[in-house]
């Protein structure tokens, strides 16, 4: 009796210990599965990560370069080099305007722990387009505007006209964005206009010189400059709230509170305000450049350029 005991006991035992056995290796099963996910996935992430950035930085390099196409090739393969990605591995092309520029990257990336599942490795892709074109509708405009004309960089304009080269009677190349009246205009002189502004959008004219609310708002942007000396055409800061983003209207003759049509957008550094009254004028030099930093705005690759222009990614 007493040895038959034994024998389940020890029979007993031989199963727990296979139990374990089974148990241990289902377990190690699944946390090989667990380091291939952390890992190998991981991995793959990771690359693509690197990849896109590299395709998107290409790509804006190569935009600036357009309508050229061969100067924006050879700045997107330095780019991608740059960026740790050969030549070999991507691929350019351009649409057929040659207004937009496409950049493809592809790479194997090997696994270390899923190759006990069979899985050697997987392929990673990126892809990024950008296209480069003038501003067609901008944020933080400033309610001044000035007739369509050619542009020199570093040339002083009239942003705001005196009494005796204003646009037609009581106008003097002020705009009404938002609201109308002296309060708004200022606030948007000082601060930018927080709507949008666009292309082809008809604009109510702002009449009278104001020019107590003029003066508060240029000096307001002008008292903000941080940098010593202050900015000047020859060296100035493209987010300085000096510089300000004016839109072009088409030449019309305007009397009273009227309409112009917006067709562009330029960007001047404020000179400041010279003259008292009806004679107060707002001078400014003409920029090129992209968009100051935190300005909502839109491009257009085939539209006329007025200085403001940038490029930027798509879809």
């Amino acid at each position: 009796m007493m040895k038959t005991l034994n024998d389940v006991l020890r029979k007993i035992r031989r199963d727990e210990k296979g139990t374990v056995l089974v148990l241990a290796a289902a377990l190690m099963t699944v946390i090989l599965g667990f380091a291939a996910l952390a890992t190998d996935v991981g991995a793959l992430a990771l690359e693509k990560s690197r990849l896109q950035n590299a395709c998107d930085a290409a790509a804006l390099a190569a935009a600036r370069e357009l309508p050229s196409t061969v100067a924006a090739r050879e700045k997107a393969v330095e780019y991608l080099e740059y960026n740790g990605v050969s030549p070999e591995e991507a691929v350019i092309s351009f649409d057929s305007t040659g207004t937009r520029v496409t950049v493809e990257a592809s790479r194997q990336v090997n696994f270390t722990f899923a190759r006990i599942f069979g899985l050697s490795g997987s392929q990673v892709s990126a892809k990024a387009s950008a296209v480069f074109g003038s501003v067609k509708s901008i944020s933080g405009v400033v309610p001044f505007g000035i007739p369509e004309q050619k542009l020199v960089y570093g040339q002083e304009y009239k942003l705001k006209a005196g009494s005796h080269d204003g646009y037609g009677p009581g106008n003097y190349g002020a705009l009404a964005l938002g609201f109308r009246g002296a309060s708004s205009y200022r606030n948007n002189l000082k601060y930018g206009y927080g709507g949008t502004v666009s292309v082809g959008d008809w604009v109510l004219t702002e009449p009278g010189n104001m020019s107590g609310p003029t003066a508060e708002g240029v000096n307001y942007r002008l008292s903000l400059c941080r940098h010593t000396p202050k900015c000047t055409i020859n060296s100035y800061h493209p987010d300085c709230p000096m510089v300000v983003i004016v839109p072009i209207f088409e030449p019309t003759y305007l009397s009273g509170r009227d309409e112009v049509k917006i067709v562009g957008f330029g960007a001047f550094l404020l000179k400041g305000v010279e003259g008292t009254g009806h004679e107060s004028v707002v001078s400014g030099y003409f920029l090129q450049m992209v968009p100051p930093e935190g300005l909502r705005y839109t491009l257009d690759p085939n539209g006329a350029d007025y200085g403001l222009h940038a490029a930027k990614l798509v879809e």
